[in-house]
């Protein structure tokens, strides 16, 4: 096991260059990124920048590479194998991969470790598991008559991936695109390259031929932006802000009318009722899937709607909660949370807890600060109540370890606060009647919705939200359908 983090990165520098055709790369003009960590300010700088050049290149080299055959042609059992083979060498490079995670994003190794990576890995094995258990469709239609439905690839696909989970994401993308036939062009958030630059090598390794996966890494505002617009590309798939969502949505209107899958903000209502049997649990539950890694995560329930009569417990079991997710050492394999992804992440997260602060409202913090150093950039858990539902704490996505408590006279009102919202990806009601628990689980307007449970779910569930939290699916066997394409084929018999 790595036991000195930075130390290890100087002794074995990582690949930086983009992948484009098989093969490590500068970027055309040159251009580097320039930045430091969170936690200590390791310097991280020398990433490739890529430009509008960079990602022409590596759409060619997919768009070639599609044509050729050599993938989009090739039997599914033989995908399947390689694809196999891929995640056996990522569980032979786990300790890599997470090291390359935790020094750039500062999430905590040990989270990396053993639980992210494996859950990328996971998800690999089950998409190759199950794509020759889709099936496509036959109509016995009029006498002297057939039709057939099947799925075909888009071609090439674009997939842009987010700082805060970056190998859960790119695999639950990246994985069911090529088992579908695609090429693929990954733009990594800057946030967090380095893991899919390396894993590139990996997917050519297993034996995935060269130009069907290609890494540009770079700004999104520069490199996105080219892969979203380019005539080449036939999909483009994202997890990120509703903004930039938003944004996507206009750039395939402006292209080539591109298919588009959007997994984007969220602000998950976590209802709890006077009926709830278990407030110890309900409050562990949210504390273990809301300050794990700082709060950055899109489907985080951090929006509690608490009936009046248990509002009071909840929160003061959530804030004993809260002791055990301060934040420590994220280079360490005993420490559970980390840092935020960088000083700008921090400055915008803090800036929302001293306006609760301004407004008078209850912030809970535990009182142990931590043994963090100087500069690094993490916050404590924090717990805002007394606010009321139309206040920006909370409407507006935070995205980091802030837990609003609203209260609401009933379950009824709870549902209309919880609905009250743009987004709606992941929510949860907590209550011990089970005609309670179905209503308000149809009634909520999100992707997911767990009754006395949060983040259970696994490969087997689709995962993906409705409003402004996107449109589209990543898990489960319907992420086949956002990278392909429906045709019709009609036959008529002499």
């Amino acid at each position: 096991m790595i036991k000195n983090l930075e130390q290890f990165f100087l002794d074995n520098p990582p690949e930086k260059r983009a992948f484009i055709g098989g093969e490590y790369v500068e970027a055309a003009d040159g251009a580097v990124m320039k930045k430091g960590n969170s936690y200590s300010g390791f310097d991280l700088s020398g990433i490739a920048d890529c430009s509008e050049a960079d990602v022409d290149l590596a759409v060619q080299a997919a768009k070639e590479a599609y044509e050729s055959g050599a993938w989009s042609r090739l039997d599914v059992a033989k995908k399947k194998e390689i694809v196999l083979r891929f995640a056996e060498l990522m569980e032979e490079n786990r300790e890599e991969i997470a090291a390359l995670d935790t020094i750039e994003t500062c999430r905590s190794f040990q989270n990396y470790y053993y639980d992210s990576i494996p859950k990328a890995i996971e998800a690999v094995r089950y998409f190759a598991e199950a794509v020759d258990k889709v099936y496509d469709k036959s109509i016995c239609g009029r006498a002297g008559m057939h039709g057939i439905v099947k799925r075909v690839p888009l071609g090439v696909v674009g997939v842009i991936t987010p700082w805060n989970d970056p190998m859960v994401v790119t695999m639950w993308k990246v994985i069911p695109s090529l088992l579908m036939g695609n090429s693929v062009v990954i733009k990594p958030a800057e946030q967090s390259s380095l893991s899919t630059i390396r894993v590139a090598a990996l997917m050519k390794e297993a034996g995935i031929p060269d130009g069907v996966v290609n890494v540009v890494p770079g700004r999104g505002e520069v490199a996105g932006k080219a892969l979203a617009l380019h005539m080449d590309v036939r999909g483009i798939f994202f997890t990120g802000s509703s903004e930039i969502g938003k944004k996507l949505l206009e750039y395939a209107g402006q292209s080539n009318m591109k298919k588009v899958g959007l997994e984007c903000g969220g602000k998950g209502p976590y209802i709890v009722s006077s009926k709830c049997g278990d407030i110890a649990l309900a409050a562990k539950t949210l504390a273990d899937n809301m300050f794990y890694n700082q709060g950055q995560i899109c489907s985080a329930p951090s929006r509690v709607i608490a009936e009046t009569s248990v509002k009071d417990a909840f929160i003061e079991e959530l804030e004993k909660q809260c002791a055990v997710y301060v934040p420590d050492d994220p280079y360490s394999l005993e420490s559970r949370v980390g840092c935020v992804v960088s000083r700008e992440q921090y400055d915008k997260v803090q800036a929302y807890i001293a306006y609760a602060r301004e407004c008078g409202y209850t912030v809970y913090q535990p009182s142990d600060r931590g043994t963090m150093p100087e500069g690094a950039c993490y916050i404590l858990p924090t717990v805002i109540s007394g606010l009321k539902p139309e206040d920006k704490l909370a409407k507006e996505e935070i995205f980091g370890p802030v837990v609003v408590i609203l209260e609401a006279e009933s379950v009824n009102e709870a549902v209309n606060m919880a609905n009250a919202s743009e987004y709606g990806l992941a929510g949860a009601v907590w209550t011990d009647d089970l005609n309670e628990a179905y209503d308000v689980a149809e009634r909520v307007e999100v992707g997911l919705m767990h009754i006395n449970s949060y983040g259970e779910d696994d490969n087997a569930a689709p995962f993906g939200g409705v409003k402004q939290s996107g449109l589209g699916k990543d898990k489960s066997s319907y992420a086949f359908d956002e990278y392909s394409d429906l045709k019709t084929i009609w036959m008529k018999f002499r």
